[in-house]
């Protein structure tokens, strides 16, 4: 795997530009991931009727455009500062909902819901800085539950 640390790095990905309309393959620019993040070269992803909801934009405050996806498979690319657990080349599964490792449903066996990391459906940004990694052109395009994995 080729050194594009800290580099924007171009990959195709389907973007849905409205709500209900057919996704388009674009090249989409993807930034360097910043402190505690992981950018994943993804090799394989599927449709879920939860991606299909949300691109139908029912239930929700529709939020595009958008890179949807949340179950796939795919190879570490390069990682931001802090990351310690996964390194480049490693085989991962993308997950929507994170572990911060401190809180309570964190440390419980019983549940992992963490309470920083929720599912947030409406957010499209990193939490870190409040910004996309995604952007066409200069304009950005929004994340889906954290993982965007249709690219």
């Amino acid at each position: 795997m080729s050194s594009t640390a800290g580099q924007v790095i171009r990959c195709k990905a389907a973007v849905a530009w409205e709500a209900g309309k057919p996704l388009v393959m674009e090249e989409v620019e993807v930034a360097p991931p910043q402190a505690m993040e992981v950018r994943v070269k993804i090799l394989f992803t599927a449709l879920c009727h939860t991606d299909v909801y949300f691109w139908e934009a029912k239930g929700q405050t529709p939020l595009f455009p958008r890179i949807f996806g949340h179950e796939a498979g795919g190879i570490v690319e390069s990682v931001g500062t802090g990351v310690t657990d996964l390194k480049p080349g490693d085989h991962v599964l993308p997950v929507f909902t994170g572990e911060c490792k401190e809180c309570r449903h964190c440390k419980s066996e019983e549940s992992n819901m963490c309470d920083l990391l929720r599912i947030n459906t409406d957010r499209g940004v990193m939490l870190n800085d409040g910004k996309s990694r995604f952007s066409i052109k200069g304009k950005p395009i929004y994340h889906f539950v954290g993982t965007s994995t249709f690219q």
